[in-house]
């Protein structure tokens, strides 16, 4: 595809870089470079790029003032921001962008980061996303220390010390941490102390999906709407999170299928986030016609948007690499019969951890989905439902 991509950025030396790597990645890729966010706007203006990769600290306009004309003038260009280290609190005021990526970088990295946003684009079938996705202001990117904390797991797995100071480089995250594994849902029966202790109890997997789950509702602690709450919203998670974990263990499941289930049940609520961010007027709507009609939420947001949380969740974490899995999971819960096989998977396993804990901790005031009977059949799991519902969440593993 004939793809149109512009790069900015103040210093030659990495403009050119970048654009010789993207070049290189794809010869029928249109790719231009400039060192002037003024000429990069000029040319947005006769030109719409599919994607736009823009240094942050650049003189006479910073690379997120940039973006935000950009948004006006393409809303369906991708947007990337380049910088060093961004601490999560000075990322989360970088609206503008749809992903981050940290300096310097390396060849594989710059691919991955615009392959994934092209693929995350070409993969939304459904019309009212693609519509809904290319408007989106805001969208939370991948925390730095959770990128970081990734490279050290698949750099080496065994590497606590490095994960563990990692954690413990944000105070917040570290007392979040040591809670949980110190928690009835992970504790060892023994008072943890200390970030390393709780890389030991939790395993680095699950610890990654904590450090994510934690900067995803970090970044929107100060959204205010009407009709968010997220500790609320936070509770009904772990809950899920904890349910479809324990679904994947006693169906015997895959070991990895236990841990993307944690996952995705952690990420599975983003969609509304982000849709609150960006509509909050079209979402106070939907919840005032969900209310006359004494109805769930979820029918009269697809009314409103034409695409639902969920499938704004899942294109969120395709931009953003998850697994394969978990981003088919999430995308999933509003119609999982469209899963091929009719065995219970990971997939399954979410929804129903999902529709149980939206009875024992629902995350709205809403009248909660009937269960999708037929689709229960086909897994053949319609008369595990009673006992799974008696499944206990360990109390005091969901303080804030």
């Amino acid at each position: 595809m004939n793809r149109c991509i512009y790069v900015v950025d103040d210093q030659p030396a990495v403009l050119d870089t970048a654009v010789l790597i993207l070049r290189t990645l794809n010869a029928q890729w249109d790719v231009a470079g400039f060192t002037d966010p003024l000429a990069a706007l000029a040319a947005v203006r006769e030109r719409a790029p599919d994607l736009i990769l823009s240094d942050q600290l650049m003189p006479g306009m910073q690379g997120s003032q940039l973006l935000e004309q950009v948004r006006n003038l393409a809303p369906g260009s991708i947007r990337i921001i380049m910088s060093g280290y961004v601490s999560l609190n000075k990322l989360t005021l970088i609206t503008s962008a749809h992903q981050y990526i940290a300096k310097p970088f390396d060849v594989a990295k710059l691919r991955e980061v615009v392959q994934r946003s092209f693929a995350a684009q070409e993969q939304v079938l459904n019309k009212g996303l693609q519509t809904l996705a290319t408007s989106l202001r805001s969208i939370p990117s991948l925390p730095q220390v959770h990128h970081s904390l990734l490279a050290e797991i698949q750099d080496d797995s065994s590497a606590s010390s490095v994960i563990a100071r990692l954690v413990g480089e944000d105070a917040g995250l570290t007392v979040k941490v040591l809670q949980l594994a110190n928690s009835p849902l992970f504790g060892k029966g023994y008072l943890i102390t200390s970030p390393i202790d709780a890389v030991m109890c939790l395993g680095t997997e699950m610890l990654a999906a904590i450090v994510l789950s934690q900067s995803l509702f970090r970044h929107y602690e100060s959204l205010v709407h009407a009709e968010l709450d997220l500790p609320r919203i936070w509770h009904h998670c772990w809950e899920t999170a904890y349910l479809a974990q324990q679904l994947c263990r006693e169906k015997k499941l895959p070991h990895k299928s236990a841990e993307e289930a944690f996952l995705a049940g952690l990420l599975h609520e983003a969609g509304r986030f982000i849709l609150i961010d960006n509509f909050a007027a079209q979402y106070q709507a939907a919840c005032q016609a969900a209310r006359q009609a004494r109805s769930p939420l979820t029918p009269r947001l697809r009314e409103a948007f034409n695409t639902t949380p969920s499938q704004i969740t899942a294109y969120v974490m395709e931009l953003w690499g998850m697994p394969s899995s978990v981003i088919a999971a999430i995308a999933l819960q509003d119609d999982p019969q469209r899963e091929p096989g009719g065995a219970f998977s990971l997939a399954s396993a979410l929804y129903v951890a999902d529709h149980i804990a939206c009875r024992n901790s629902p995350p709205d005031s809403f009248p909660v989905e009937a269960w999708n009977t037929e689709y229960l059949q086909t897994i053949g799991c319609q008369d595990d439902i009673a006992d799974w519902e008696t499944i206990t969440f360990p109390s005091g593993s969901r303080d804030d």
